[in-house]
């Protein structure tokens, strides 16, 4: 007689899983993993960073293990989980881009020459000098959204505002950025 061992289907697993078994976790890991990899390097075009994202996925399914409902499928749930750990990846690469930092990022074709270093840090001596100018507040949450990377959510949850006040803020500091850089004639 030959015998197959009894595997658990995805319901099984997910019940175990709200109730905290690690074993189940990894059993979810183990058969989801890597066809939820391969999604997510297609989406991200290869990106070396697939691996972050998949790690965001299952960091997000532990977390929300006791608050999981199911209206169709686990791999549906799931499904929704990938789509905005990808979302979300995209969203902080594009911040990255547009975030000035104190050294001028590593062309991969070729080092940067010396006046364009120089230049480089010229706009960002002038940046940095446009947000410290911006008021208090304003400058604490320009700072959460842009070096901290957080969303207007956690920003708003942290500092006791509501959501529309720091868009409202976000958008100010903006503009005034853009105007201390405009009479400067850095970019504009």
């Amino acid at each position: 007689m030959n015998f197959q061992p009894i595997v658990p289907d995805d319901g099984a697993l997910l019940l175990q899983l709200r109730k905290g078994d690690r074993i189940a976790f990894d059993e979810l890991f183990n058969r989801f993993a890597e066809p939820i990899h391969t999604y997510v390097k297609m989406r991200l075009n290869g990106s070396e960073e697939a691996d972050d994202v998949l790690q965001e996925v299952f960091i997000r399914l532990w977390n929300k293990r006791q608050s999981i409902v199911i209206h169709t499928s686990f791999r549906n749930y799931l499904y929704t989980i990938v789509q905005h750990c990808i979302c979300d990846h995209q969203r902080a690469s594009k911040r990255k881009r547009y975030t000035l930092t104190a050294e001028m990022p590593e062309h991969t074709e070729e080092r940067p020459q010396p006046d364009e270093q120089y230049q480089y840090k010229q706009a960002y001596s002038i940046w940095r000098s446009a947000t410290n100018k911006l008021p208090g507040q304003m400058r604490r949450i320009y700072a959460m959204k842009n070096e901290e990377q957080l969303s207007v959510k956690e920003i708003a949850s942290e500092l006791q505002l509501s959501e529309q006040t720091v868009k409202n803020q976000l958008h100010t500091a903006g503009q005034r950025i853009v105007k201390m850089l405009r009479q400067v004639q850095m970019f504009f």
